[in-house]
């Protein structure tokens, strides 16, 4: 630290800049300690590269459960207004390029909880859109410049996550989160302990895409998939998406499934057409009949 840092009685410095970085290198070591901690007392092996600068978009490499993530960190004190962070967009390069913004309690420097952008382990970051980013200073004639390379990601597009464990699951898929116990407390919630009789009269003898919309909306996809840790549900939606038209067949268990059409009847609704043409029709009808069996196998229903 340099002799600048310290004011003439030896205390350091109160410059604004200079408390800035230094919190910021605090807090990635805070960070740090606590994630590596989580991993190591769970036996998992892990690996760490920092950079003296960020020019590639992210501030760690930490390598663990066999998944590379190239992390650019956010911080923001507990409690504040900030509603959006800019990202650099070279991150998306990476093969699992994430964003991880964290809040921080000024008094005890504590973090969490996490706000987390990025896809599932092996998975690259989600697109971050098209809001460019202007440089904070503007020139002689006070105009400010765009920085092509970054764009401005608000909060919304951020999954919350409210501790480490359940970060380091979105980040390498450790840990195991029981999605089934999650959706039958989901079940009891809105159906009480009548979940049988409930389904039974949402689900006719033969379940399409026409007739589904009560049974999709009996659960919360979106509380789902994030408490799973299953990421971003708009993301999770799109890969589900994406792997049944490669396919023809929509994957998950049962909570996976019926998570799937809450999204889609959700997806669907704010489409313009709000109709599914033939083609997209067939697959949310097979996403039925898959979710329908699933329910049958699972004694939600009778065969």
């Amino acid at each position: 630290m340099a002799a600048a840092d310290y004011t003439s009685d030896g205390v350091i410095s109160a410059d604004p800049a200079y408390r800035s970085s230094v919190l910021e290198k605090v807090l990635e070591y805070r960070f740090l300690a606590d994630l590596l901690a989580h991993l190591l007392t769970r036996s998992i092996d892990f690996d760490v590269l920092r950079g003296d600068v960020d020019l590639q978009g992210h501030d760690l490499v930490i390598e663990a459960n066999g998944i590379v993530r190239h992390i650019q960190l956010k911080a923001t004190v507990a409690g504040g207004k900030r509603s959006k962070v800019n990202v650099n967009t070279k991150l998306s390069s990476k093969p699992s390029g994430c964003v991880v913004w964290m809040r921080y309690h000024p008094e005890t420097l504590e973090i969490g909880p996490f706000g987390w952008l990025g896809g599932l382990p092996g998975e690259p970051l989600p697109d971050l859109g098209t809001k460019l980013v202007r440089h904070s200073k503007g020139n002689a004639q006070g105009f400010k410049a765009e920085r092509a390379g970054h764009r401005i990601v608000g909060r919304s597009r951020f999954t919350m996550v409210p501790d480490i464990s359940g970060l380091a699951h979105l980040l390498f898929g450790t840990g195991k989160v029981d999605i089934s116990a999650i959706l039958n407390l989901q079940l009891r919630a809105s159906a009480g302990a009548h979940i049988e009789v409930v389904l039974r009269s949402l689900c006719p003898e033969q379940l399409d895409w026409s007739n589904s919309v009560g049974i999709a909306h009996l659960i919360d996809g979106y509380e789902l998939i994030q408490r799973a840790g299953l990421g971003t549900p708009s993301v999770f939606a799109d890969q589900q998406l994406s792997r049944a038209r490669e396919t023809g067949f929509w994957s998950g268990d049962l909570p996976e499934l019926w998570a799937t059409l809450f999204l889609e009847h959700r997806r669907w609704r704010m489409s313009a057409p709000m109709e599914p043409g033939p083609d997209a029709r067939n697959l949310l009808d097979r996403l039925c009949e898959q979710l329908q069996t699933a329910l049958q196998r699972a004694g939600y229903l009778a065969s």
